[in-house]
């Protein structure tokens, strides 16, 4: 038995090492979302302005879920301090509905196992935001570069014809929310830094 509690204990551990997050928020915002929810242009025809199209928004796709990803974490950080006894408790009945099969679980766990689970939880949130920080100074440096680009997108219409006034209507309504990424990148970093030193001032209070 003594086995078996331990070989569960050891599961749940990693499952704080690994997760980062816990309810998910609903209605968080991003990028596009901030920028009227901006559908994709189709495909112009052009090689140069479907590239352009298609970086743009897989950067704004990459925003959405780091931003998204940090929303999670704040709701995990709230509900942890927020619980009426202590983020430890917090932890405890998180890690009693994993042990749900297991009777009278919420005896068995050891206090110290508890306390080590939180302190993986909240690793795993810091080690989420300090790669979200570094994620925005490279979406920003690449927005930087498609900024360069855009300029030179409306003669590439030129050999279009009649798909001429699609194409230039697809380099508007990408190089808009283009334009917000490099303030919207620098809010999403200050963000990730507010979370990394409330996640390191609950790790202080319980003792690193």
């Amino acid at each position: 038995m003594k086995y078996l509690l331990s070989t569960i204990l050891t599961a749940v551990l990693a499952m704080g090492l690994i997760s980062c997050s816990g309810s998910k928020p609903t209605g968080a915002g991003g990028p596009q979302a901030q920028a009227g929810a901006v559908a994709k242009p189709a495909k112009t025809g052009n090689e140069k302005i479907d590239k352009f199209v298609e970086d743009v928004f897989a950067i704004l796709d990459q925003m959405q879920e780091m931003k998204e990803g940090l929303a999670e974490i704040n709701v995990t950080l709230d509900e942890m301090n927020d619980h009426p006894v202590s983020p430890v408790e917090w932890m405890k009945e998180d890690m009693i509905k994993s042990l749900a099969k297991a009777k009278d679980g919420a005896k068995q766990l050891d206090p110290d196992a508890i306390v080590e689970a939180l302190k993986g939880k909240i690793y795993g949130m810091v080690e989420s935001a300090k790669q979200t920080k570094v994620g925005m100074d490279n979406v920003i440096k690449r927005a930087q570069s498609l900024m360069q680009i855009l300029p030179q997108l409306p003669s590439e219409t030129a050999s279009l014809g009649l798909k001429a006034p699609k194409a230039l209507k697809a380099i508007k309504a990408t190089g808009a929310p283009l334009k917000a990424i490099p303030g919207e990148g620098k809010a999403i970093a200050t963000e990730a830094q507010t979370v990394l030193d409330n996640c390191n001032k609950l790790l202080s209070s319980i003792g690193k």
